[in-house]
């Protein structure tokens, strides 16, 4: 009776996924004949439904290069069933000014499904506030206005404290004593038990089932938004409800930290007894002059976790793995750590090489395709007088832009004619280098938390990351306190390869590092 049903769902599925192939491929080259000289052209080449991915993934800069000979600046390219557009150059930055036309919260639920992982596994329990078009963002506000560089040092014990406590339970070792790593899994732990004391405060921040369950919820997440972009949607969230749901890390962050809320509301504990993220959301007025309640405001946690534990663990990976295999470089770091009186992310953010190399390693691993945006109006490229429609999805070509010379001079001219070629990684290019204060009359050390035209990673203007400047410092620390206290080194002695997922999305290596104790 099992194997019955199991082959009439298969057989099911394989009809439905034959034809919601059968549907792409007509809606494919139907696609293609339909033209107009303001229309964005569509890359010649590509297969039904999976339409560019392979050539993409086979050689992710050849391809960008071809699409720029044939088509422009700006061009149409099919993966797997869905339309993008692609800017490359100075589009890139007109996309950036103009927050009448691209909505990045839109765009990054595309690729990084949020509200629908959401909406799948906890709209029947809880579905959150419907935020009033006049209100304050209470994600993005607090992070404005209150991680700022000069108010990161009110978080630098807990960012102390929590990337201690993780070495010393999972990477306690002794002098010439050595372990194979995985990377990612220690960093995830350590930038989650970090978050989780800054973002949710010290009361709940030990728990370590939170501790853990935040480390993979983003893990999940990152599963569900390949899930979302493979399948068609009524497949992906069968897939979702029953295999990927986040539903326990949901409840876990409600069950520790609305009581928590709720304790700060009725003034057991004080305001100001602790600045975390979650106080300043709680605090945060609605445009009616309303405060939010203890579960709305908890609520709100999952997404300010899920961006600092991936982004920050994504990047400190790439950062370690080009430090594995340049011993040099890690040995002019050490000595610059060294001459501190003491080592914390204050006194670790003032290192100039340490800001030239961090936005080095933020300049070269970069995504082939990223940025992702939605036109939530027709939007018009004035330089080629095309139009994007409404509703598009639009990605930028990062990687050509911060390693074509002849896209970005300004990056070129950086570093003088010792620097290397902006295809090759140079931990010093940035040693040295000033910038002009905006609407001052001096010039300022170029930091990896820098917004420049020639760094696309933060984003910029109005779309820059609110959360850099803590993510830099917390990034820094973390490297630093790795240096002093291990050898760090790759099994084969080169550069470990990046994983491309899609042929656009880059995600540090899979191969675990070599950890020896100083």
């Amino acid at each position: 009776m099992a194997d019955r049903k199991q082959f009439v769902f298969i057989t099911t599925l394989s009809i439905a996924l034959g034809s919601y192939a059968v549907w792409k491929t007509h809606s494919y080259f139907s696609s293609e004949q339909r033209s107009s000289p303001s229309q964005v052209k569509l890359v010649s080449g590509g297969i039904p439904y999976f339409g560019h991915y392979f050539e993409l993934k086979r050689d992710p800069v050849a391809f960008i290069n071809r699409c720029k000979e044939e088509n422009g600046p700006a061009f149409r390219i099919h993966l797997k069933g869905k339309e993008i557009y692609v800017l490359t150059g100075s589009l890139i930055q007109d996309m950036l000014r103009q927050r009448k036309y691209y909505n990045f919260s839109l765009g990054l639920e595309s690729f990084l499904p949020m509200r629908r992982a959401l909406k799948v596994s906890y709209d029947h329990k809880y579905k959150g506030e419907r935020l009033n078009r006049r209100d304050k963002n209470p994600v993005i506000y607090p992070i404005q206005h209150n991680f700022k560089p000069d108010q990161i040092d009110i978080f630098s014990d807990r960012i102390q404290l929590g990337f201690t406590k993780v070495l010393y339970e999972q990477l306690n070792l002794q002098p010439g004593e050595k372990r194979i790593v995985p990377l990612w899994d220690l960093l995830s732990m350590g930038v989650s038990q970090i978050s989780c004391l800054a973002f949710a405060g010290s009361n709940v921040a030990y728990n370590q089932e939170l501790v853990v369950e935040m480390a993979n919820f983003t893990r999940n997440l990152q599963k569900i938004g390949m899930t979302l972009m493979t399948f068609p949607d009524w497949i992906a969230n069968f897939v979702i409800k029953h295999y990927l749901s986040v539903e326990s890390q949901l409840d876990l962050i409600m069950d520790l930290i609305v009581p928590e809320m709720e304790k700060m509301r009725s003034g057991e504990i004080s305001h100001d007894h602790e600045p975390t993220y979650v106080s300043m959301a709680l605090n945060l007025p609605k445009a009616d002059g309303e405060l939010r309640s203890p579960k709305e405001a908890a609520f709100y946690f999952r997404y300010v976790v899920m961006a600092s534990v991936h982004t920050t663990t994504q990047y400190t990976s790439f950062a370690l793995h080009e430090l594995a295999c340049r011993p040099a470089l890690v040995s002019d770091l050490r000595t610059k750590i060294e001459q501190l009186d003491k080592i914390t992310p204050e006194t670790v953010s003032q290192i100039p090489l340490m800001d030239s190399f961090l936005r080095e390693v933020l300049r070269f691993n970069t995504h082939v395709l990223g940025l992702h945006h939605k036109t939530i109006q027709d939007a018009p490229l004035p330089s080629t007088g095309q139009v994007i429609p409404s509703g598009s999805l639009v990605l930028a070509a990062s990687l050509d832009s911060h390693t074509n010379p002849e896209i970005m001079k300004e990056t070129v001219d950086i570093g003088g004619s010792s620097a290397l070629p902006l295809n090759q990684f140079d931990a010093y290019r940035y040693m040295g280098v000033y910038q002009q204060q905006k609407h001052m009359d001096k010039e300022e050390l170029m930091r990896s938390s820098t917004i420049s035209s020639e760094l696309l990673t933060f984003g910029m203007f109005s779309h820059a990351c609110p959360g850099r400047y803590f993510a830099v410092n917390e990034i820094k620390y973390i490297l630093a306190a790795l240096i002093m206290q291990y050898n760090i080194s790759t099994q084969s002695g080169e550069r470990a390869m990046d994983y491309f997922f899609g042929g656009m999305t880059r995600f540090p290596s899979r191969e675990p590092l070599v950890f020896e104790g100083r």
